[in-house]
């Protein structure tokens, strides 16, 4: 646990946005695996991954990480590196291999659209596919320094149905929703960061 907190400190000394993201995203995680009726290993393996999930982003210049406006393509193609990245560096802790590899494709699609290794459907590991899920609607329900105003929950879960199929796990999708839904919707996003 004090190598995962030694990355948080990276992570927020780097850019406070993805320290508050990556917290947000752990808190999803372990959840949500708790929700899916995983075991105690897995909700806490499911934590540690939304925590160092974003680790990789250490290499991208501020320039690019905190561009207020869209990014051009070579700037795009710096950040598709991150999870690469935040494997490569996670691999070389003995125990954190399982988190590297879960960590290396969470920006996979379940169409096989996706990046690092362009991986589809069942053959992205579970956390992967669980990831892509609260990585994505922590960044779009939250302040991004590109968007003017945040995702309602209600529009965040319609675009995350509309993407069941080809972006995400069309069952993890039913099942997020569902979790989103008995947590109290919006009300789960007020208190995730008390």
């Amino acid at each position: 646990m004090s190598i995962v907190q030694m990355f948080c400190r990276v992570i927020g000394d780097r850019d406070s946005y993805t320290a508050k993201h990556s917290k947000n995203v752990a808190r999803l995680m372990a959840d949500f695996a708790q929700y899916s009726d995983l075991t105690v290993e897995d909700v806490s393996m499911a934590y540690v991954v939304g925590i160092v999930h974003d680790v990789g982003k250490v290499s991208v210049p501020d320039h690019i990480l905190n561009k207020p406006g869209r990014l051009t393509e070579e700037e795009f193609a710096v950040i598709k590196q991150h999870p690469d990245i935040g494997a490569n560096i996670l691999e070389e802790v003995v125990g954190l291999e399982q988190v590297a590899e879960i960590v290396r494709h969470h920006h996979e699609r379940y169409d096989g659209e996706g990046y690092v290794q362009g991986l589809s459907g069942e053959s992205i590991p579970l956390f992967s596919r669980m990831l892509a899920l609260c990585d994505t609607f922590d960044a779009m329900t939250t302040a991004r320094c590109y968007r003017e105003k945040p995702l309602s929950t209600n529009e965040a879960l319609a675009e995350i149905s509309r993407c069941a199929g080809t972006q995400f796990d069309p069952q993890i999708c039913r099942s997020f929703i569902e979790f989103i839904n008995y947590q109290g919707g919006c009300n789960y996003l007020a208190t995730a960061n008390v």
